[in-house]
């Protein structure tokens, strides 16, 4: 995939999600979840679906000139009652996740893998599984542990759409 079409994947992610941006509440054949729309100052566009709050998945579209691609996730947060053990909350975790995101930028849910230390014994990692340029798909693993007990798992899908 084109630098244009991770750019605005990054770009997208970092306004949306990981940004201010407040999402939209929609309706996708008869389930009720959240959006964001992200127009491109170069043009493309970034649109992303979530159906999910501890745990669930969504779609990330993009479009810039004649290239759209998409990047499917899935996964969430360990269950509460496993986090109370640990004396932390879905919303400790999540803002470790918009951390990373914000930090790695454009170098987190691609296609090379990456790493993050955070304080206080929180790491963010993404790692890819498996690559394939023929096809051509890039499926990736992010995760998020804390004192090394994983907490946090997304699987990630990216490929473009011909």
């Amino acid at each position: 995939m084109s630098e244009k079409i991770n750019n605005l994947l990054t770009d997208g992610l970092a306004e949306g999600y990981a940004g201010t941006r407040k999402p939209d509440k929609i309706q996708r054949a008869g389930f009720i979840g959240d959006a964001n729309d992200f127009p491109s100052p170069d043009g493309g566009h970034y649109h992303d679906e979530w159906f999910a709050s501890d745990n669930g998945g969504g779609q990330e579209l993009v479009e810039t000139g004649d290239e759209k691609a998409t990047r499917l996730y899935a996964g969430g947060v360990i269950p509460a009652e496993e986090l109370q053990k640990l004396g932390l909350t879905t919303k400790d975790v999540i803002s470790r996740l918009i951390t990373g995101v914000r930090e790695l930028k454009g170098k987190t849910r691609l296609h090379e893998p990456c790493s993050l230390k955070l304080p206080d014994g929180w790491k963010y990692e993404y790692e890819i599984l498996k690559k394939s340029e023929e096809v051509p798909l890039t499926i990736g693993y992010e995760s998020i542990k804390y004192n090394g007990r994983e907490v946090f798992a997304h699987g990630h899908m990216i490929s473009p759409i011909k």
